[in-house]
């Protein structure tokens, strides 16, 4: 199964539930992600971890895996923007 990547905040929510159980201190914007995709589920006791949440732990990639560098801030010289019409060749216009 294909899970999506999880930023570090939801992946420590889910750490945090899969050792201690349900929660219901869990910031609205990881919640609501985590429960979209069906990693956690409201309970009288709180937000528990589901098994998909648990194997999602396991096999999901990070936000910012190790593979990937990480993203530059500002542009470099080498890459300026042009802005404005670019300049066509009609020379083969009659």
């Amino acid at each position: 199964m294909i899970f999506p990547s999880l930023s570090d905040t939801e992946r420590a929510a889910l750490e945090e539930m899969a050792a201690h159980g349900a929660t219901r201190e869990l910031a609205t914007p990881v919640r609501g992600r985590l429960a979209l995709y069906k990693l956690i589920d409201e309970t009288p006791e709180g937000w528990k971890i589901t098994p998909l949440g648990r194997q999602a732990l396991q096999a999901a990639p990070s936000a910012a895996s190790p593979g990937q560098p990480p993203r530059k801030e500002g542009h470099s010289p080498d890459h300026e923007r042009h802005y404005g019409k670019k300049t066509r060749d009609t020379s083969w216009f009659g």
